[in-house]
């Protein structure tokens, strides 16, 4: 196959928004945990003297005042929900931390959050029936609500107490509380969840660039963007359908101890090492790149690496040398076994031509060190570049141009084309992320893209996902 020359077919497009979850916890309302003399599922923190509680048909009734049970440890980027119907009372949670707390409930008509000795409420209208749920950030609580479809958006509340809540330290002695008073309880959950939108696509894959297929399904790194913020969400995915599945969450410790929501991972799998190898863009720690080695499998679970970051170039230093220089994004590398080397992209600021995104190549004997510039993409608006070997000759593949719809790069040794595509997606520079995978006896090139609608008022909170597949006959 031909990638310069090949036309890439839309499949399908889609929007993730908050349809995917990993769960984390769920309140079992099968078992009489209000009466049980032999467990204690969710322990009772406070009640009022006049409160009575009763679980039946597996509903969780709370009558005639305020009942506040343990559910499960706080997270700081998880989803909790409540499924209710009102009697006059209100539900919702409260997130402990040492030394400080948060809670947000909801009467169907009103939400109220208290933090830090004050309150705050917000109007809303979602019936007496319906499902409050609050996803975490560092800083800040995101308000949805649910009356028999899609999430909506409602609220959010900040909370400066809690910008430090990926603390370790803190979230690990922490918990969440399930608030009751005069209402009927139909489910109580907690999860990770997908945001609403995901961007920065890339499939894990082996030391050599190739992609790992495991049981018929692909694993994906990919940012979860949430109303503001983002975190590395893991996906498998069914090569060419529509099935994706949440499978993990991946969070980075540069050595301060907090799980920092970085994204725009490229991850391998070194299967002589065995260990895996990460590079990553440590926007929380000066927006520069950071590296680890492990063994351990984050492809599912909610997981944390101890990432190293890039020595810091200077003022003083070249540009293009291999140091980390603030805002540097979408590392990529690979193992080249022909010439016994590493070759790294960095997208990097380019100071000659106005600061806009331009890739930087790199060859080392080291897959973290050591490397020496080998060569520059051309000018233009860089962006989410992957390295993609077709019929034994590596490309590297990005996107380009904040004023043309679907404008991609494809460079191989004898210099760059555009991309062809029979529709375009709908955004600007899109992920390069071309995955050839063999299905039956054929070679499958898909190519998982995605655009820049805003999910959110936040301006990275993109995007829409799409998929096209090469043919070249």
């Amino acid at each position: 196959m031909n990638l310069k020359t090949t036309e890439f077919k839309r499949k399908f497009s889609m929007s993730m928004y908050k349809n995917l979850s990993l769960s984390m916890a769920e309140m079992s309302l099968a078992k009489d945990f209000v009466n049980d003399t032999r467990g204690d599922l969710y322990p009772l923190l406070d009640k009022s003297e006049t409160c009575r509680e009763s679980i039946t048909d597996q509903i969780y009734r709370v009558a005639d005042g305020a009942v506040r049970r343990f559910f499960c440890q706080y997270f700081p980027y998880a989803t909790y929900e409540a499924s209710v119907g009102f009697r006059g009372g209100y539900v919702g949670f409260a997130f402990v931390l040492p030394g400080m707390e948060a809670s947000v409930t909801s009467d169907g008509v009103e939400l109220t959050f208290r933090c830090g000795g004050r309150e705050e409420t917000f109007p809303i209208r979602m019936g007496l029936e319906q499902t409050l749920i609050v996803s975490c950030r560092p800083g800040a609580f995101d308000i949805y609500g649910r009356c028999g479809g899609d999430p909506v958006f409602l609220h959010t509340f900040s909370a400066p107490e809690f910008a430090g809540a990926n603390d370790e330290t803190l979230f690990s002695d922490g918990y969440t509380a399930l608030l009751a008073a005069d209402c009927q309880i139909y489910a109580v959950l907690s999860y990770i969840d997908n945001g609403v939108s995901i961007a920065d696509i890339r499939p894990i894959r082996y030391e050599d660039g190739s992609v790992m297929v495991d049981s018929g399904k692909i694993y994906l790194t990919a940012s979860i963007r949430m109303q503001a913020e983002m975190f590395q969400g893991i996906f498998s995915w069914v090569p060419g359908t529509a099935e994706f599945a949440l499978t993990g969450a991946l969070f980075y410790n540069s050595g301060d101890g907090k799980w920092c929501g970085d994204v725009a991972a490229s991850l391998l799998w070194h299967r002589e090492w065995k260990r895996w190898l990460l590079w990553v863009c440590a926007f929380s720690h000066g927006h520069v790149l950071g590296h680890a080695s492990f063994e351990g499998d984050v492809r599912h679970g909610v997981n944390v690496v101890d990432i190293t970051l890039m020595k810091k170039g200077t003022d003083a230093d070249n540009r293009w040398d291999f140091l980390g220089f603030g805002a540097d994004e979408d590392p990529d590398f690979f193992y080249d076994a022909e010439q016994n080397r590493w070759m790294m992209a960095i997208c990097r600021a380019d100071p000659d031509n106005g600061g806009k995104y331009r890739y930087a190549f790199f060859s080392s004997e080291d897959p973290f060190d050591g490397y020496t510039l080998i060569g520059r993409g051309k000018p233009g608006e860089e962006t989410g570049g992957s390295f993609v070997r077709v019929d034994g000759k590596m490309h590297f593949v990005c996107g380009n141009d904040f004023k043309q719809t679907s404008n991609y790069r494809i460079y191989d040794a004898d210099g760059m084309t555009e991309a062809k595509f029979n529709f375009p997606d709908g955004g600007f520079r899109g992920w390069g992320t071309v995955i050839p995978v063999k299905q039956g006896t054929r070679t499958r090139y898909y190519w998982l893209t995605f655009d820049r609608h805003r999910g959110s008022d936040y301006n990275w909170s993109y995007g829409n996902l799409y998929c096209f597949e090469g043919y070249d006959f």
